[in-house]
């Protein structure tokens, strides 16, 4: 028994997934794509891949195996030159591999992948794995800056969800004191169960979107907690959320990471 193996289908083929591939890693990494470097350490692993093929009825199993590792090796190399986390790059390599095959493998149910129909379902299954890591890294960066803060005014305590924004630089005029967006109705609470006489001041803002006045007050104080020490903000400025967030409940001053 035997069947043919068009050596340039198959070359063509493996250098596509190679660049996909590689491409998905060094971004993942959140390094400089090359687009010379990448298609070059795919032209490398499409040959060396097409080479393995032809001699893998020579080849046991182990060094098809060390053949297929060092290529990946050279690959990630010629992408990526720098030895400084070189093995989280290879192993990066071999994750998005594992992942884009097997959502081809998953397709491969639905319609026969071969030719053109390759290319296509494959660079569709590579822009939806790219979409869900850009998630998966933006709520982990944004996990990574949230914290939990106690309001503290008058007799009233309230624990609030919040999150340090570098986008915010709103500053009372006057007082020139930083100003954290506080939730409305946390804010209406605070203020009511404060048994405070609470003196509002305006706030003009100011973005992209809209511009107006938001209606501010100084509490008695917040603290953020952390693993490593709780961190107490005396007489912090907050204003009324313009808008509901759907997630934190407290937007901080970005003058606050480094309180």
């Amino acid at each position: 028994m035997y069947y043919e193996v068009y050596v340039d289908v198959l070359f063509v083929k493996n250098l596509w997934m190679n660049a996909m591939l590689l491409f998905l890693a060094v971004w993942k990494a959140q390094e400089t794509v090359k687009t010379g470097r990448i298609l070059t350490a795919a032209a490398a692993g499409s040959l060396g891949a097409c080479i393995l093929h032809i001699a893998s009825a020579r080849l046991s199993g182990i060094h098809y195996f060390l053949g297929t590792f060092i290529l990946a090796a050279g690959m990630t190399k010629i992408a990526c030159p720098g030895r400084k986390h070189f093995f989280r790059r290879m192993f990066s390599l071999y994750a998005e591999c594992f992942l884009l095959n097997g959502m081809l493998r998953y397709l491969e149910q639905f319609h026969r992948l071969a030719g053109v129909w390759f290319a296509v379902f494959s660079s569709i299954s590579a822009a939806g794995l790219m979409a869900a890591e850009y998630i998966w890294n933006k709520r982990k960066r944004e996990n990574g800056r949230t914290v939990s803060v106690v309001l503290h005014h008058g007799v009233c305590r309230i624990s609030v969800k919040a999150l340090y924004d570098t986008g915010n630089s709103l500053y009372d005029p006057i007082s020139k004191k930083a100003v954290s967006i506080l939730d409305g109705k946390v804010l209406e609470e605070i203020l009511l169960k404060s048994e405070r006489q609470n003196l509002p001041r305006m706030v003009p803002y100011d973005t992209i979107a809209e511009h107006g006045i938001l209606e501010a007050y100084i509490l008695d104080g917040m603290v953020l907690e952390s693993q490593n020490a709780d961190q107490w903000i005396a007489h912090p400025m907050v204003a009324r959320m313009p808008n509901k967030s759907r997630q934190y409940q407290l937007i901080l001053h970005r003058d606050l990471l480094s309180s």
